[in-house]
């Protein structure tokens, strides 16, 4: 079994829990652990995997609240510095079902790239670059790039995704340059359609596989919410299904997809003719985390995946 290490953030999100409510009225707020690499870190761990977390969170007990929650859901902490304060995020749903977002960043793009512990790497690991924050200017930014090189330079798996967030962005040009850096050099690149967009200013989204492909993307899979997943490579282009589901809030839900199929490169092993049943049961895990609240506490047990899947082996 090979390890999956995901860098980038660790944070508090505070959820508003006032219905309907912005941040300016918003009185009730929870505490709940974030952070998109972590995110994908617990799916690999939850479903029986082998997971590490590479980030920074504080030296105060939101730091440790989050330390914890990792080592609770089976994910290797080893990479994990705590010092500085934790970094928050504040959400909250609007009336017109908008989210309300502010962001105050803490230590998380303190973390350095020396920090890291490169022995606990091995040959056909995979490393997974999924932060929100690791395109912002900071040391995480480094970090980010060096390790990028590390792993190029010692074959392993690379698997890349951007997490684009208008509200965290300021310099789009060099995100968008940032990212096509990276998918040059993946193996594996999760996009939504409006990144994808995005990152290559093509409105057609066969041009937009098509250039991203010619960029270096081995394969690339594109979320369409509840149409399923686009997959795509040099010889396969087809959309995979999802399943139906009352969804009630899909925070993480890219993050499971990500997290279940990085799961079954490292547990069964790469193997192109399994790939479209490979998505199919990432696009599962995905959808079924949109039926609860919170990222982690809402990853489905891999029986639960199963099951909707009506039984089919893993």
């Amino acid at each position: 079994m090979n390890t999956v290490h995901c860098i980038g953030e660790l944070l508090i999100d505070w959820v508003c829990e006032d219905a309907s409510s912005d941040l300016v009225n918003g009185t009730t707020f929870v505490k709940k652990a974030g952070g998109a690499p972590a995110n994908v870190a617990a799916v690999v761990s939850k479903h029986g995997g082998s997971s590490s977390f590479l980030g920074q969170v504080g030296a105060d007990p939101f730091g440790r609240f989050l330390k914890q929650t990792l080592v609770d859901n089976g994910v290797g902490v080893e990479n994990l510095v705590e010092e500085g304060d934790t970094t928050f995020a504040f959400v909250s749903i609007q009336e017109d079902g908008e989210r309300d977002f502010t962001f105050r960043r803490g230590s998380d793009g303190d973390y350095a790239f020396e920090s890291i512990d490169l022995s606990v790497f091995k040959s056909g690991d995979i490393v997974h670059f999924g932060s929100a924050t690791a395109l912002l200017d900071g040391e995480l930014k480094n970090a980010y790039f060096k390790l990028l090189q590390f792993a190029k330079r010692d074959g392993l798996f690379v698997s890349f995704d951007p997490n684009y967030r208008d509200a965290l962005v300021t310099d789009l040009e060099a995100f968008k340059q940032d990212s096509l850096h990276f998918i040059a050099e993946a193996d594996f690149v999760k996009l939504s359609e409006e990144e994808a967009h995005l990152l290559t200013g093509l409105d057609d989204l066969d041009d937009a596989i098509a250039s991203l492909l010619e960029a270096g993307a081995k394969r690339i899979a594109i979320t369409l919410g509840s149409r399923g997943t686009l997959i795509a490579t040099k010889d396969v282009k087809d959309v995979i299904a999802s399943v139906k589901i009352d969804s009630v809030d899909s925070t993480g839900a890219g993050d499971a997809f990500v997290g279940a199929y990085l799961y079954r490169l490292s547990t069964l092993g790469m193997d192109d003719d399994r790939l479209l049943q490979d998505i199919e049961y990432a696009n599962v895990t995905g959808a079924l985390t949109c039926t609860a609240y919170g990222a982690i506490p809402a990853i489905p047990s891999q029986q639960r995946v199963l099951e909707a899947l009506g039984g089919k082996p893993a």
